[in-house]
C-alpha cells in the first residue's frame, strides 16, 4: 500500500482503523468492479492501489461501512460515508441506511457534557464576580441577560457564544407598521416557526406593540435568513444539550414524521411558539434544521465526487484491463467482497445511546 501520494508526494496520514490499508483517511472503493483508491488530503488526487493489494482491503472496507458507516450524502452511483476517522467514498448503489441526523444527537449529548463540566461552572463564578464588581462601579452591560438565581451557567454560556441578538434589520409589522430592528435572544422563546410562500421555513416574531400573544400579528422573516435565525435561536435555547433519552425521543419523532422535511412542516402547522415546543420537539427541530442545511452541502459534494469518480474509473479500467497482467486480474476478480447489508435502525439507536 502507498504511504505517499503519487501526485504531490506528501505522506498519507495513518487512519488507525484499517489493518490492510493503514494509510489514508479518505478512501474510495468500488466493491462491484474491485477498484480501490487512496484520496490525498493535500492535492485530492486519487491514487489507484495495485490489484494485488486490494482484496483484503475491500473486504475490510465493506465491514467497516456496514458496522460503523453513516451515509451522509449519495447520488445514483456514489455514497459518501463517515466511519470514525475515515471518510469513505463508496461506488455503487447505496446499501446503508441514510440517517444523517444521528450525528446531531451526538452533538447535543456532547453539549450537555460541556454544560455540566467543572470548567463551565468556574467560568460562571468568575463572570459573576466580574459582574458584581462592574455593577458596583456602574459598568454593567445592558445587553447581558443572566438569571443568577435560576440558570446562571446556561445564561453565561449563551452570552459568551451568541451575544444578545439573533437578528438585526428593519422588518415592518403588517398591522401597526411598527419596525422590528433586532430580535433579542431572551425574547426568542415567543417566536413562531412559519411556512413561507416558497414552502421553506420562516420565523414569526410577535409584535410587541399591537398584540404580542396573537400568532397572526407577527413580523415575518423568510428564506435563508429565517432558517439561519431559527437555527441560532434553537442552539441558544438548547445550550444545555440533551440527555440520551431525549435525543432518542427527538429522533423517534423525526422518524415517525417520515423525514426531516415532514417533521418541520408539521411544526409549522401547529402554530406554536418555541416556548410551548421546549423539550423534545425543540431538540428535534434543531436536529432537523441542521440536517437540512448539511444535506444540501453534502449533496453538492456528492455530485462533485461522482464527476471525479467517472474520470478516475475510466483511467482505472485502462490500467486494470490493459496494463495489469491477466493472471493477477483474474485472481483478483475471483475474490471480490460480498455486497454489504443495511444496518438496522436499532443498531443506530444503540450506537447513539452508547456514545455517552
Amino acid at each position: 500500500m502507498f504511504t505517499r501520494c503519487l501526485f504531490c508526494h506528501k505522506p498519507l496520514r495513518a487512519n488507525g482503523q484499517l489493518a490492510h490499508m493503514p494509510y489514508g483517511r479518505t478512501v474510495a472503493y468500488d466493491p462491484e468492479r474491485g477498484r480501490l483508491w487512496t484520496v490525498c488530503e493535500g492535492c485530492h488526487g486519487w491514487n489507484l492501489c495495485p490489484v494485488e493489494d486490494r482484496d483484503a482491503a475491500l473486504y475490510e472496507l465493506e465491514r467497516t461501512a456496514r458496522d460503523h458507516g453513516e451515509v451522509v450524502a449519495e447520488t445514483a452511483n456514489v455514497s459518501l460515508l463517515l466511519a470514525g476517522t475515515l471518510t469513505l467514498i463508496r461506488v455503487g448503489p447505496a446499501a446503508l441506511l441514510e440517517q444523517a441526523w444521528w450525528r446531531y444527537g451526538r452533538e447535543l449529548h456532547r453539549r450537555k457534557a460541556s454544560y455540566e463540566s467543572v470548567r463551565a461552572k468556574v467560568t460562571t463564578a468568575t463572570l459573576g464576580a466580574v459582574a458584581y464588581v462592574g455593577g458596583a462601579l456602574g459598568l454593567t452591560d445592558d445587553g447581558v441577560s443572566i438569571d443568577w438565581q435560576d440558570t446562571p451557567v446556561a445564561d453565561v454560556l449563551r452570552w459568551r457564544r451568541f451575544g444578545w441578538a439573533a437578528w438585526y434589520g428593519r422588518e415592518r409589522c403588517p398591522y401597526c407598521n411598527s419596525k422590528l430592528r433586532a430580535l433579542r435572544y431572551d425574547l426568542s422563546w415567543w417566536v413562531y416557526p412559519l411556512r413561507g410562500p416558497d414552502g421553506r421555513l420562516g420565523v414569526g416574531v410577535p409584535c410587541q406593540r399591537c398584540d404580542p400573544w396573537t400568532p397572526e400579528k407577527v413580523h415575518s422573516l423568510y428564506g435563508e435568513v429565517a432558517e439561519n435565525v431559527l437555527r441560532r435561536i434553537l442552539a441558544y435555547q438548547n445550550i444545555m444539550g440533551a440527555s440520551e433519552r431525549r435525543i432518542a425521543e427527538a429522533v423517534e419523532a423525526i422518524r415517525h414524521a417520515g423525514s426531516v422535511g415532514r417533521f418541520a412542516q408539521g411544526v409549522t402547522e401547529r402554530r406554536e411558539s418555541l416556548w410551548r415546543m421546549r423539550g423534545t420537539r425543540a431538540v428535534a427541530l434543531e436536529i432537523a434544521l441542521n440536517e437540512t442545511v448539511e444535506r444540501h452541502m453534502l449533496d453538492l459534494e456528492a455530485h462533485a465526487l461522482e464527476h471525479i469518480w467517472q474520470r478516475e474509473e475510466e483511467l482505472a479500467r485502462i490500467i486494470d484491463e490493459e496494463l495489469t497482467p491477466r493472471h493477477l486480474l483474474e485472481a483478483h476478480l475471483r475474490h471480490l467482497p460480498i455486497r454489504v447489508q443495511p444496518r438496522p435502525a436499532s443498531a443506530l439507536l444503540a450506537d447513539t445511546e452508547g456514545a455517552g
